[in-house]
């Protein structure tokens, strides 16, 4: 009998850019990408359990934050 949970690996296609804001993402909480994407999967899993609402005001402020932090990457791309 193993010890261990059996693992699959899973392989993704994903643009430079898109690699790039994941890196930055997990840098910035101090995690593995492999940690930050596992925490991001587990938390999208527990809100779709919970099937809560967002209100109207949530939703506009996580956009705008989404949208900021968007062209924060694209204008220090741009710079490299």
């Amino acid at each position: 009998m193993r010890n261990h949970e059996e693992k699959i690996r899973l392989s993704l296609d994903i643009s430079v850019q898109q690699h790039t804001h994941l890196k930055m993402q997990a840098a910035k909480r101090g995690l593995s990408m492999r940690e930050y994407i596992l925490e991001a999967l587990a938390y999208s899993e527990e809100r779709q359990e919970k099937d809560t609402e967002i209100d109207p005001e949530s939703f506009s402020k996580a956009l705008k934050k989404l949208r900021k932090e968007k062209y924060n990457l694209a204008k220090n791309l741009s710079k490299r």
